[in-house]
């Protein structure tokens, strides 16, 4: 596997503080030589790099398997995969691109466009695009399967709403709550397959224990119980007016963003705690 040599890179990208990373979108790492790997997946998925990865070890000490026992599909499968915490495209629809010299050629999103809100929203947007690739909107998950799901698959259950999979989360670690059922696949079977992770995590105080230890107080009211924080709608759903979807997509961004910089400054406060003390800053 790729070892990824954080103290050069931050000197070399980042003015040589690696807390300036906070709010540097890793997509714009694709255009840089050597920086990412394509293990699990044929396109840039930056949540689930070598990069990530070394940030999640030296926050939280998790590595990522190179790979344990085949599936019944054949395929290796990671003890671990990188999630993407606040999700894109459920509200915003897919990119819309064309070619272009220079630039990220995105010139709208399809959500936007069946709403007609293209000139409304498209220059929030696209900025949020940059944000949601941000490093304090991602997190590692244990990753043995349950069927053909895993939490990171599941998670779509909820149209890949974070606030909701907590609250469901919260309500099965907690409370031991059944939820929602997929084929095989549920919520508890989930957390009971990938149990050498979520059985430190059960019961009050392991709960807030979890969310303390992966920074997500600020998707939990003040006593560390999940809170209701958007709208939910999905950019395919009926019956949604265009004022309505205009406000769940301000509503979305305003808050995401906040949580995804406040959580990334504290990602790499941590982090720059485990460099020399001549390189952290």
């Amino acid at each position: 596997m790729y070892s990824f040599d954080l103290e050069t890179f931050s000197k070399k990208y980042l003015k040589g503080d690696i807390r300036n990373l906070a709010k540097l979108s890793l997509g714009w790492m694709q255009v840089l030589p050597h920086q990412y790997d394509f293990p699990l997946m044929d396109h840039m998925d930056c949540d689930d790099t070598d990069f990530a990865w070394e940030i999640y070890n030296r926050i939280w000490g998790l590595e990522r398997m190179p790979e344990s026992p085949p599936l019944d599909i054949g395929m290796p499968q990671p003890e671990w995969r990188g999630d993407t915490i606040n999700s894109f495209r459920t509200l915003f629809g897919h990119e819309i691109t064309e070619p272009c010299v220079g630039g990220d050629g995105i010139v709208g999103f399809k959500g936007l466009r069946r709403f007609g809100v293209e000139k409304e929203l498209y220059g929030k947007v696209h900025e949020f695009w940059y944000t949601y690739h941000c490093i304090g909107n991602f997190i590692p998950f244990p990753n043995a399967r349950v069927g053909n799901k895993t939490i990171n698959t599941f998670r779509t259950i909820w149209h890949d709403y974070f606030d909701e999979f907590l609250g469901n989360l919260h309500s099965c670690l907690v409370y031991g709550g059944q939820t929602w059922k997929e084929g095989k696949a549920s919520l508890p079977a989930l957390i009971h397959e990938n149990s050498f992770f979520w059985d430190e995590y059960r019961g009050k105080e392991g709960w807030e224990k979890f969310v303390t230890r992966f920074l997500l107080e600020g998707y939990c009211d003040e006593y560390l119980r999940p809170k209701k924080l958007y709208a939910g709608l999905w950019h395919w759903q009926h019956h949604v007016s265009r004022s309505d979807y205009v406000k769940a997509c301000h509503e979305y961004i305003d808050v995401a963003t906040a949580n995804i910089h406040t959580r990334g400054e504290r990602m790499m406060e941590i982090v720059s705690r485990t460099f020399p003390s001549d390189d952290a800053a």
